[in-house]
């Protein structure tokens, strides 16, 4: 958890040192949003390993977040975002029968860096907008995930997994309204696209014996989310 707050203190000392510059004080508008939604990652890859086939996926969890906001112009902001998805990575072996399927927690740490467009103009009750950003996910798979594939197995043979950190952008839209001069509600939807996470093994097998995770390609992360908006003196 010492990490996450740290990420969360770099977006509010981003954010807030944005908000004390003078040449910005006539737009500004800090606010920040807690939400709570879906986080739907897929990621389905099959792959053939000495003979038997696999498949990847990761299931679909819900995410918690907090995003920091302030206004640059009548139309602009900027955002600092981090979010907390569980999305369990599945392994399914299809040469035992039934198939084997093999569960790994995974927590997925986003933290990004937005601007928003609102196209539509202050003081209307709803104000739409356009979003695009970069940042970073972390796929950290728990405790008890890195001790079932490194006592059991990982895909095909038992492995030492760890946490997998991926360069992103994302895009999306929403709605933002004010009920009054401090409180309002938000509604998001965003596709963060990263790379796949291998969890520190390598793509292709380095020899005979060798552990590896024969997957690529990039990873969608769709995310639909509401908020409670606090607007900031």
């Amino acid at each position: 958890m010492y990490k996450q707050a740290s990420y969360l203190l770099a977006v509010l000392t981003v954010i807030f040192s944005i908000c004390g510059s003078n040449a910005l004080a006539q737009f500004l508008d800090p606010r920040v949003t807690g939400f709570a939604g879906g986080s739907f990652l897929g990621g389905e890859r099959g792959f053939i390993i000495d003979g038997n086939a696999f498949q990847s996926r990761f299931q679909n969890g819900g995410k918690v977040g907090i995003r920091v906001t302030a206004d640059l112009t009548d139309s602009w902001s900027l955002e600092g975002t981090y979010s907390f998805s569980g999305n369990d990575l599945r392994i399914t072996e299809f040469d035992e029968v039934p198939p084997e399927e093999r569960f790994f927690g995974i927590g997925v740490h986003q933290f990004v860096f937005n601007g928003l467009y609102y196209i539509t103009p202050p003081g209307e009750t709803l104000r739409f907008f356009f979003t695009a950003g970069i940042g970073w996910v972390r796929f950290s798979p728990s405790d008890s995930a890195k001790i079932l594939a490194l006592v059991d197995k990982f895909i095909d043979d038992s492995a030492s997994i760890r946490t997998s950190t991926k360069f992103g952008f994302n895009f999306g839209a929403g709605m933002e309204t004010r009920a009054n001069e401090w409180l309002g509600v938000r509604v998001d939807i965003r596709d963060h696209i990263t790379g796949y996470p291998r969890f520190g093994l390598p793509e292709t097998s380095s020899g005979p014996g060798s552990v590896f995770f024969p997957v690529e390609g990039v990873l969608h992360n769709t995310e639909v989310s509401a908020g409670v908006v606090f607007y900031l003196p």
